[in-house]
């Protein structure tokens, strides 16, 4: 299995690749109005546009800094939602692992490091998945 490193405050989260379209660099997003909280904009993409969700916000209550490592994490649209993205930090390494037999089991990095394995929905509040703009069609 195939997983995302990334990092939310001082917390340590891998994604399943599979579900993983492109990682792309922080770019301007296109403001919304009227989005609902944890939204920061619209990213325009060559597929067509995705509002962007601030998991750094959503976690921590703050705005992300202007990291290197600042990503935006595109999603595959699957039946449940449209083009989707993510902002997160520390989004820089790819990991091969074994599939644990228990999907919520903590990986522990060589150097110590504690990674939760997550779904990306387990990573937002229901309410605001209810509530994403809908993606314009490509």
């Amino acid at each position: 299995m195939l997983v995302l490193l990334l990092r939310i405050a001082d917390r340590h989260y891998g994604l399943d690749a599979r579900d993983i379209a492109e990682v792309l660099p922080c770019v301007p997003l296109q403001p919304l109005r009227d989005a609902p909280e944890g939204i920061a904009g619209m990213l325009q993409h060559r597929d067509g546009a995705a509002p962007v969700i601030d998991l750094i916000r959503l976690r921590t209550g703050v705005s992300p800094t202007a990291l290197l490592s600042t990503r935006l994490v595109l999603l595959r649209p699957d039946a449940l939602s449209g083009s989707v993205a993510l902002l997160v930090e520390g989004a820089t390494q790819m990991l091969r692992i074994d599939a644990p037999a228990d999907p919520t089991a903590l990986l522990v990095l060589p150097d110590g490091t504690g990674v939760a394995l997550v779904g990306w929905r387990d990573l937002i509040p229901p309410a605001l998945h209810a509530r994403l703009p809908a993606s314009p069609p490509p």
